[in-house]
């Protein structure tokens, strides 16, 4: 993940530290969120994802808070993310440069198909990437 993380940094313009930080944030929302048959298969095609969404995730996640409550915590599940994205000092823009850079790392280690199954049991995920 290191290399992941360097590279996002560099991407965005943005300290390790909060490229790290915003990894776990968009990891831990894929795995509270997605399908959890594809996202243990993904995970395991990305060494360290698990850790990094550990390490990151906390409330919010599972679509706590007001944004969570949106859709019964499923439309809010994103929402409550780009928020927590927002507080680590990421913009819109670099939002969605992150999502697009997480996809594409992951889909040259996972796989298109595999990548492509987990994004779509996210509601509302294709509206940030």
């Amino acid at each position: 993940m290191q290399d992941l993380i360097q590279h996002i940094a560099e991407n965005l313009g943005i300290d390790e530290v909060t490229a790290e930080r915003a990894l776990g944030i968009l990891l831990s929302l894929v795995r509270s969120h997605g399908n959890q048959n594809k996202v243990g298969e993904l995970f395991d095609k990305l060494p360290g994802a698990a850790d990094l969404a550990d390490l990151h995730g906390s409330e919010g996640d599972k679509g706590g808070g007001l944004f969570g409550r949106l859709g019964g915590g499923l439309m809010g599940a994103p929402l409550a993310a780009v928020a927590k994205l927002q507080a680590a000092g990421l913009d819109m823009p670099q939002i969605k440069a992150l999502g697009q850079t997480v996809m594409d790392y992951a889909k040259d280690n996972a796989g298109e198909e595999l990548v492509s199954e987990v994004a779509t049991s996210i509601p509302g995920l294709s509206s940030y990437l």
